[in-house]
């Protein structure tokens, strides 16, 4: 069973800001018959942390662990995802990802 919010986790990691979007598609690499997947790459941010579309999924499958200092920033944060300015996004694109803003 995973933590005891992992319901107001998950609605925190589908309510991140999109800052990469794919149409990539993949299978569940922990149930190889398991379903496969649309936009597992795109990437989501609160601004501090950066996450994978599809962790969402591995959380409320399988109550995968998440890092304990994530799980502190967002019950610091009351469940909530801060407005994330664009200026951050992009600075999360270029200078922490390294991604071209061509």
């Amino acid at each position: 069973m995973g933590e005891p919010d992992e319901a107001a986790v998950l609605g925190y990691l589908r309510g991140g800001a999109g800052i990469w979007s794919e149409t990539s598609a993949g299978a569940d690499v922990l149930d190889p018959g398991g379903p496969v997947m649309t936009g597992i790459g795109s990437l989501y941010t609160d601004g501090s942390w950066v996450w994978r579309q599809d962790l969402a999924y591995y959380l409320g499958t399988y109550h995968v662990s998440l890092p304990p200092d994530f799980l502190a920033h967002v019950r610091d944060s009351r469940h909530r995802v801060p407005p994330v300015p664009e200026a951050r996004l992009t600075e999360i694109l270029t200078r922490d990802l390294g991604i071209p803003m061509n």
